[in-house]
């Protein structure tokens, strides 16, 4: 009984939704033919867009719409294109008072132009190119084809010391003496050689007295000749290496075993040149190694100056080898001349160093001095000058204002060279039969700025 009554209720609820259903149906069909405009746009009917109204109310706009989007700069456009160019008002537009500004263009009026006016116009000078400088840093230091380090010849101890640092000293002055056994020995090695040759000489000549009266073979005279030349030879031995241990040649002959001071072992160590003492370490007392430096001996007259070139002067200072430099020290300017420039960079300062024989006659250059070195590059030949207030910059642009025709000037990019007096030199940009603005220029560049600054045809 109960699962009847279940079933009935089932069917009843889905009979009244089945009718609910219907009666929404029948209601929205009345409602869609009672209001038309409620149908739904036909699929091949696009909706028209705002930008397609906005060009119903003003046809053309797209194709007169100015671009402002990033150019090429009127500095890099050829001028002839640019004077031909129509701006988007249907004109010419280095003729249009609104967008000339934008190819740098400017109209000038010619009452401004000489007399009482603002600005004044002239061509490029020619001018034998300027003598460029380069200022460099840079250190005193020895001329090393003039510098003498001294070193002792032989082990011993330093008993006297002739000089001091700074000393001015001729060739053959008196440097320090040394008391070497090692001298000693070479004394008494030389003055044997010398007694021995004394006594194979004499047994050569005996030999050959006899030889002559028929007394003695010829071979014993061979030998006796052999034994001299043999003798001859150990002395010139003995006398080299007192040579190299520092005895001069007086000194040799004044070795005699009569003279007991003589067989010392003292000997002087004398300058090998002429010049000044720069330092030395050779002090009274002191124990002297064979071979050990003890003082620099350098000729001032001439000084090498070291100078730091970077790697954009590279090129510019090694074409410059041989030419004249001044250094410039204690306010004063001495005469100098490039030797030679390095074969490599620092890895640490990324320099290379160049070379600079600088007189120092005067001696009042002295090593380790630091200096500024004024490289004098030699001119290449004619060149363009202008007023530097000719030339003005813009984002890193260097331009000057030349005329094109009747009342019109237009920017033209330059390459600027050196500057002195008040000039500056044109590598490249114009000739110089063109007619440029040479004072006054920065009115017409406020001009052309107009176009950056939002105006022009954005008005």
């Amino acid at each position: 009984m109960i699962q009847k009554k279940t079933t009935f209720l089932v069917i009843s609820i889905v009979v009244i939704a089945v009718l609910a259903g219907a009666g929404g149906f029948f209601a929205a069909e009345r409602l869609y033919q009672a209001d038309p405009s409620a149908q739904p746009a036909q699929p091949n009917a696009a909706p028209e867009t705002p930008q397609k109204e906005a060009a119903h109310e003003d046809p053309g706009h797209e194709e007169k719409g100015h671009d402002h989007e990033a150019e090429v700069s009127d500095l890099d456009r050829p001028v002839d294109e640019m004077w031909g160019a129509n701006c988007e008002h249907g004109i010419l537009q280095h003729q249009c008072d609104e967008c000339r500004y934008e190819i740098g263009t400017v109209k000038l009026d010619p009452t401004l132009i000489g007399g009482n006016g603002l600005v004044r116009t002239g061509v490029p000078e020619k001018r034998q190119e300027h003598q460029e400088e380069r200022s460099l840093p840079g250190e005193v230091q020895l001329d090393d084809t003039r510098t003498v380090r001294v070193a002792s010849p032989v082990t011993g101890l330093i008993t006297r010391r002739f000089i001091t640092p700074g000393s001015k000293i001729e060739a053959g002055s008196p440097l320090f003496e040394i008391d070497s056994p090692e001298v000693a020995e070479a004394k008494g090695t030389y003055l044997k050689a010398v007694a021995g040759l004394g006594l194979a000489a004499k047994s050569a000549e005996r030999e050959a007295r006899l030889f002559a009266q028929k007394i003695a073979a010829e071979v014993e005279v061979q030998q006796a000749q052999a034994q001299r030349t043999e003798a001859e030879t150990e002395v010139a031995t003995a006398r080299g290496r007192l040579l190299r241990l520092g005895l001069t040649k007086s000194d040799i002959e004044s070795i005699s075993t009569k003279n007991g001071a003589a067989l010392n072992g003292v000997v002087v160590i004398r300058a090998s040149k002429a010049g000044t003492v720069i330092e030395g370490n050779a002090a009274s007392g002191e124990r002297a190694e064979a071979g050990k430096e003890l003082l620099t001996l350098s000729d001032l007259d001439t000084v090498w100056v070291m100078a730091d070139l970077k790697e954009a002067d590279l090129t510019v200072v090694t074409d410059a080898s041989g030419k004249e430099a001044k250094i410039d020290a204690m306010g004063r300017s001495f005469n100098g001349r490039l030797d030679t420039v390095a074969g490599r960079m620092s890895e640490t300062t990324r320099t290379a160093k160049a070379r600079f024989s600088v007189d120092n006659s005067e001696g009042l250059l002295k090593p380790g001095m630091f200096v500024s070195v004024r490289l004098l590059l030699p001119a290449k030949g004619e060149t363009l000058v202008v007023p530097k207030v000719a030339v003005l910059a813009d984002a890193g642009r260097t331009f000057v204002f030349t005329h094109k025709e009747g009342d019109y000037w237009i920017r033209r990019p330059v390459t600027l060279g050196s500057r002195f007096d008040g000039m500056v030199e044109i590598a490249s940009g114009i000739t110089a039969e063109q007619r440029i603005i040479t004072d006054g220029s920065f009115l017409l560049k406020s001009d052309v700025l107009r176009s950056k600054m939002g105006a022009g045809c954005a008005d």
